[in-house]
């Protein structure tokens, strides 16, 4: 099987909005003190005031399955998952870059389909609707990109990313909150990426190997909000 390295990778779905890469815009739960940011298009995000938490005499009506109480402006977006993986992103949007490549091929995936754990794993709401999507040519060594959407406890998601993702970039973005890591692969000369974005009750893993996607994270928020 031959690994594919015709192309010089740039992972675009970069968690900071820089002038460099599209941001992706989301909001999730942030404690006592935590600042947001707003973000202008091809902009530096600015920090904002915290908001506000609600009075006693405010009657939150979270999801079913949540069990925090929604914080006006900061966690109160309920997301809807779609019920298939081509509803994640836009018809014809990424075929260029990973969406002609067989999805979750049990080759590829497992047979039924394993999802590996990873930093959303210890918060996902037992009871909660998830999607994992695998986009991968089995004959390639390291090209593909996955995504993993699912419920979590927005009350524990934000704060146990915050610990957990020592080395990624992060960052409030008046939305939600945004976390990325791009190295180099450590077997092949290509680029890696691993995105996680919280907000509200819905989380969001992003991993890709030798693939480009600009604006990815803008799309598959954009399908879930």
């Amino acid at each position: 099987m031959g690994h594919r390295t015709n192309s010089t990778v740039a992972i675009g779905v970069l968690l900071l909005v820089t002038t460099a890469l599209a941001g992706c815009a989301q909001q999730g739960p942030a404690g006592p003190g935590s600042p947001t940011a707003t973000t202008s298009a091809g902009g530096q995000p600015t920090a904002t005031a915290d908001a506000a938490t609600p009075s006693p005499t405010t009657s939150p009506t979270p999801r079913p399955t949540s069990t925090i109480t929604p914080v006006p402006g900061v966690d109160d977006d309920a997301g809807n998952l779609p019920d298939s993986c081509t509803g994640l992103i836009t018809a014809g949007k990424w075929d260029d870059s990973f969406a002609s490549a067989p999805l979750n091929d049990p080759s590829s995936v497992g047979d039924p389909a394993e999802v590996p754990k990873d930093a959303l794993t210890p918060v996902l709401q037992p009871d909660g609707k998830s999607l994992y999507c695998v986009w991968r040519d089995p004959g390639a060594d390291t090209t593909y990109l996955s995504i993993r959407v699912a419920t979590v406890d927005s009350a524990k998601a934000y704060p146990h990313l915050e610990s957990a993702l020592q080395g990624y970039d992060c960052t409030l973005d008046g939305y939600g909150y945004r976390c990325q890591k791009v190295s180099k692969n450590s077997q092949y000369p290509v680029t890696d990426g691993d995105t996680y974005y919280t907000r509200g009750d819905v989380g969001i893993h992003i991993r890709q190997s030798n693939v480009t996607t600009s604006g990815l994270l803008d799309d598959v928020i954009a399908h879930v909000f």
